[in-house]
């Protein structure tokens, strides 16, 4: 019972009327009771949901994050698909060297065309660079 009344004290205030009135020199009042002579008029009492806190922006609502949360996704898979596309092209640059190497390796004798279409022969000298500049773009491109 004691705490039943403890409660009501509590909310006796809250539930207290509140008036409006305004002075003889114009201010405008508010208390729970007004002064004798004057007209005082009811004020309708509702609990306010206060606003932001000043200084801090309102949360966007969930549209917003939803939008935000799309285009990071879309950000997210463009950049994925350029890496891929970037390692495809690594891989293709470093198959295409592989079978290069492997081919001076395999034949006995390379030659390449000339201006004229006739057969021009490598000497051992040039194959061997041609090996050591293949095996040297390997290492850099098959990483």
């Amino acid at each position: 019972m004691l705490k039943i009344l403890a409660l009501w004290s509590l909310l006796a205030p809250a539930a207290a009327q509140v008036y409006k009135w305004v002075d003889e020199k114009g201010g405008i009042h508010y208390g729970e009771r007004p002064p004798q002579g004057t007209k005082a008029t009811p004020v309708e009492q509702r609990l306010a949901n206060p606003g932001p806190v000043p200084g801090k922006s309102a949360q966007p609502d969930w549209k917003a994050q939803d939008l935000e949360f799309r285009k990071r996704r879309i950000q997210a898979e463009q950049a994925a698909a350029k890496n891929q596309q970037q390692d495809d092209a690594q891989r293709q640059a470093c198959k295409q060297v592989r079978d290069q190497l492997a081919q001076l390796n395999s034949a006995r004798r390379v030659y390449r065309l000339d201006e004229n279409g006739e057969r021009v022969f490598q000497s051992d000298e040039e194959r061997d660079a041609a090996k050591v500049r293949l095996e040297k773009q390997v290492l850099e491109r098959c990483r």
